[in-house]
Order: C-alpha cells, then sequence, then structure tokens
C-alpha cells in the first residue's frame, strides 16, 4: 500500500494549489485547502462527485456516511483502489473532486 500511497501523492501533489495533510487519521489531499479526497484501507474516499459517478454500479463505487463530533457527512464516495490499474481508472474522478473544491471559492 506504500508504493500504492505514493504514487498517488506524486501525482496529486503535482496539481496546481494541491497539499496534504492528515484528515480522520488518513492521508488526505486538499485544493486551496478544501479536501477533495482522503486516502483509506484499499480505497479512496472522493469529497466531491458528480452525479455521473453517482449512477455507475453500486459494486464500482460505496457511499459513505460518517459521523464525527462535530458533523455529519453524508455524501462522500469510497471508491477501491488495491493497485496500479485501479488508480489509473479513478484518478480522472479524483481530478474532478479537485476542480469542484477549487471552483467553491
Amino acid at each position: 500500500m506504500r508504493e500504492l500511497r505514493l504514487g498517488f501523492e506524486n501525482r496529486v501533489l503535482s496539481w496546481p494549489n494541491v497539499t496534504q495533510k492528515k484528515t480522520f487519521g488518513c492521508p488526505s489531499y486538499q485544493a486551496s485547502g478544501k479536501t477533495f479526497a482522503i486516502l483509506v484501507t484499499k480505497g479512496v474516499l472522493i469529497t466531491q462527485i458528480d452525479q455521473a459517478i453517482r449512477d455507475t454500479p453500486s459494486d464500482e463505487h460505496n457511499d459513505v456516511e460518517l459521523h464525527t463530533k462535530k458533523r455529519n457527512i453524508e455524501h462522500w464516495v469510497r471508491v477501491p483502489m488495491k493497485d496500479e490499474a485501479d488508480m489509473e481508472n479513478i484518478m480522472s474522478i479524483v481530478r474532478k473532486s479537485s476542480e469542484i473544491v477549487m471552483q467553491e471559492e
């Protein structure tokens, strides 16, 4: 998983205005200070997703609900990522998530 994380970071940290920090104890990635992706075990949480991705078959992603002391997060999507091929397949939606958060400024 370490090599996969490093490969993921090499890609997303090369995008404009993207930084990395820990969120919920996991590596997370922000564009202009807003989280667009969080690496989790065998997957990536995508925080901003368009309807086209939501309409994909449910075996390709899982809707996630997170409950913290401060807020409930209901509409993030967990996309599996177990190898380099999976990473290549999801980079377009990770990129789209980063673009969406940058537009929210």
